[in-house]
C-alpha cells in the first residue's frame, strides 16, 4: 500500500465510508449494502457503473490502515468510540493521522521502497522543512523530494498526480493549508501544522497543564514525528535550518497563542528555554521557557 498512488483512496472518500458506518447499527454494515448506498449505479454514467472503484478503494485503504475490519460480509469500524458521531470529522482525522504515523507502518523509512504509507511520510517530512511563513506552488514542490531525500532511496518521483494527492492528504492530516481560493491550474500549499499540533496537544495534556517548553516540544515531536526534529525527519537526515525549534512548529505554536488555546511564559529564572523562529523580531527568534494549555475555544 502506498498513499500517493492509485489504488489508494483520498481522505474525503474514506470519511464518507466512515461516516456511513458510524450511523449504522453497531457501526457495521454489509459491504454490498454500503456500496449500493454510497455508490448508487443510477447516478453513475453508464460506462462507469461497473468500473468505478471509489468505494472499493476507500474500503481497501481503511482496511490497510486498520480503521475498519472485515467481518464476514460486513465492514465494521474499529476503535469503537473513537468516532463519536457522524459529524466527528476531527475524530476521524485524528485517527487517520495516528494510523499513518504509527512506527511499524514506516519502519525503515530511510530505506528504499514505498511499502505502507512511507511515500506520504517522506513527503510530509520534506515539506515541513520548508519555511512555514511562506507558500509554495507545484513548481516549487516539484523537485522537493529529489533534493531533500538521501540519494540511496532512489527517485521519489513527486509528479503532478502524487503532488495532487499529497495536497489532499497533507491538509486532511493537519500539516498544510491552502489559499482560500485555490487556482484551478496550480496547487499551492503552506507548511501549516497548526491543526495537527493543536489536536496532539489536546490529546497529550489537559487544560491547565503547565509544561517546561523543552518537554512540550519533545512530546509534540514524539506525537508528530514528521516534524523537523522528529524521528522520521531525523531518520531521513533532513536538514534543519532553525537554531532550535523548526519554522513549522514555531508557526503552529504562535498560531496557538493567537487562537487562545496556548499561552507562552518567559521566566528569567528558568533552567532552560527554547527559541522559536520569529521573523517579526530583529533577532529572528523568540525565547520561551514554559507553555500552558488553555481551555478550548474552538473545539
Amino acid at each position: 500500500m502506498t498513499l500517493l498512488n492509485e489504488p489508494a483512496s483520498f481522505p474525503t472518500a474514506m470519511w464518507v465510508v466512515v461516516r456511513y458506518l458510524a450511523a449504522s447499527p453497531g457501526q457495521r454494515q454489509s459491504r454490498g449494502v454500503a456500496r449500493a448506498a454510497l455508490r448508487p449505479a443510477s447516478l453513475l454514467p453508464a460506462d462507469k457503473a461497473d468500473g468505478d472503484k471509489t468505494f472499493d478503494n476507500a474500503v481497501r485503504t481503511l482496511l490497510d490502515l486498520d480503521m475498519v475490519a472485515q467481518d464476514g460480509d460486513d465492514i465494521v469500524l474499529r476503535d469503537e468510540g473513537r468516532i463519536e458521531s457522524t459529524d466527528d470529522y476531527e475524530g476521524f482525522t485524528d485517527l487517520l493521522r495516528s494510523r499513518v504515523l504509527e512506527s511499524h507502518r514506516s519502519e525503515g523509512v530511510a530505506q528504499p521502497g514505498d511499502q505502507g504509507p512511507k511515500d506520504l511520510v517522506r513527503a510530509l517530512a520534506c515539506f515541513l522543512t520548508l519555511d512555514a511563513f511562506g507558500a509554495f506552488d507545484e513548481n516549487a514542490l516539484e523537485n522537493l523530494l529529489r533534493e531533500a531525500l538521501p540519494k540511496h532511496i532512489g527517485d521519489p518521483n513527486f509528479n503532478d498526480v502524487r503532488r495532487n494527492r499529497f495536497g489532499y492528504w497533507s491538509r486532511a492530516l493537519g500539516f498544510a493549508a491552502g489559499p482560500l481560493l485555490q487556482t484551478p491550474s496550480k496547487l499551492t500549499l503552506q507548511p501549516d501544522c497548526t491543526v495537527a499540533v493543536r489536536r496532539a496537544a489536546r490529546a497529550l495534556w489537559p487544560s491547565g497543564a503547565r509544561l517546561a517548553a523543552r518537554d512540550a516540544i519533545a512530546g509534540l515531536l514524539e506525537a508528530l514525528p514528521v516534524l523537523p526534529g522528529g524521528r522520521y525527519s531525523l531518520a531521513l537526515d533532513l536538514r534543519i535550518t532553525s537554531p532550535d525549534v523548526s519554522s513549522a512548529l514555531s508557526f503552529a505554536l504562535f498560531c496557538g497563542e493567537e487562537q487562545g488555546w496556548l499561552k507562552f511564559d518567559r521566566r528569567s529564572d528558568a533552567d532552560d528555554e527554547v527559541l522559536l523562529v520569529d521573523p517579526d523580531r530583529a533577532a529572528g527568534t523568540n525565547r520561551i521557557t514554559h507553555l500552558e494549555i488553555m481551555e478550548p475555544t474552538d473545539g
